[in-house]
C-alpha cells in the first residue's frame, strides 16, 4: 500500500509539473489561453450564436445524464446547436451514489449519442447527501469507466473538486491513467489536472446568469487530440 502511494505521488507530481509549466511555480487561470464553459439545465436556454459572437470558447461540455434514469432536459437542444457551430464539445454524466455504475454508463451512452470528433466523455463525481460509502463509490465509478471504455475505447475524463479527488479518488483514478478535471475556486490545484474549473461565476453574453469557466493545460492542438476516434 505504501509503495502504491509513492508511485501515485510521483505520477501526480509529474503530470502536475506538466500542467504548471515544467516545474515552474503554479500558474493562475489567466495564464492559460485555451478555455471553455460547461452548461446544464441550470443555464436554461442558451443563445449559442450570441456566445460565439461575443466571446467564443475553445470547448464546451454539456450535461447529458445523472444516475440511471435522469436525462438533462436541455441536452438535445444544446447538442443540436453545438453540432452546427463547429466548436469542440463533449458531454458529461453526474454520478449517482445509490445505483449501478454500469447502468449509469448505459444511460449516458444512450442519451449522449457521442460520435467521432466529440470530446471524450466526462464522469462528474461530487459529494452529495447520498454519498455514504467510499468503497462503493470507487467500485461503481470503476464499473462506469469500464463500460465507457468498452463503448468508446477510452476512459472518461474524471471531474471532481480538489478535496474530494484527493480524499476518495486519487489512489484509484490516478492522472497517469485518467485525464483529470479539477474544480477549485479558491486555489491553484496541485493535482495532475488537464482541465481546471476555476470559477462558477463567469458571465458571457448569450447565457442567462452565471456559468462555469474552465481552462485547459495545453495548446489547442493538444486539446484536439482529446476527441473520440
Amino acid at each position: 500500500m505504501v509503495g502504491k502511494r509513492v508511485i501515485l505521488s510521483l505520477a501526480v507530481c509529474a503530470v502536475w509539473c506538466c500542467a504548471c509549466g515544467g516545474g515552474d511555480k503554479p500558474r493562475p487561470a489567466s495564464d492559460y489561453e485555451i478555455w471553455g464553459i460547461d452548461v446544464s439545465r441550470h443555464q436554461d436556454v442558451v443563445s449559442w450564436k450570441q456566445v460565439f459572437r461575443h466571446e467564443k470558447p475553445h470547448f464546451v461540455f454539456v450535461k447529458a445524464t445523472e444516475g440511471t434514469l435522469i436525462r438533462d432536459p436541455m441536452y438535445r437542444r444544446h447538442r443540436k446547436a453545438l453540432e452546427e457551430s463547429g466548436v469542440l464539445w463533449g458531454a458529461y454524466h453526474f454520478f449517482g451514489h445509490r445505483t449501478s455504475g454500469k447502468e449509469q454508463a448505459r444511460n449516458f451512452i444512450e442519451t449522449a449519442r457521442l460520435k467521432k470528433g466529440n470530446l471524450i466523455p466526462v464522469l462528474d463525481i461530487e459529494r452529495h447527501r447520498f454519498f455514504k460509502d467510499p468503497e462503493k463509490l470507487v467500485r461503481e465509478a470503476n464499473a462506469f469507466c469500464r463500460e465507457i471504455k468498452r463503448e468508446y475505447g477510452v476512459y472518461p475524463i474524471l471531474y471532481s473538486s480538489s478535496k474530494f479527488y484527493r480524499t476518495y479518488l486519487a489512489e484509484d483514478f490516478p492522472p497517469d491513467r485518467y485525464r483529470i478535471w479539477i474544480a477549485d475556486y479558491s486555489n491553484i490545484p496541485e493535482e495532475g489536472w488537464e482541465f481546471w474549473q476555476h470559477t462558477d461565476s463567469h458571465r458571457i453574453r448569450g447565457v442567462r446568469g452565471k456559468v462555469d469557466r474552465n481552462v485547459f493545460a495545453g495548446s489547442y492542438d493538444r486539446l484536439q487530440k482529446l476527441v473520440l476516434r
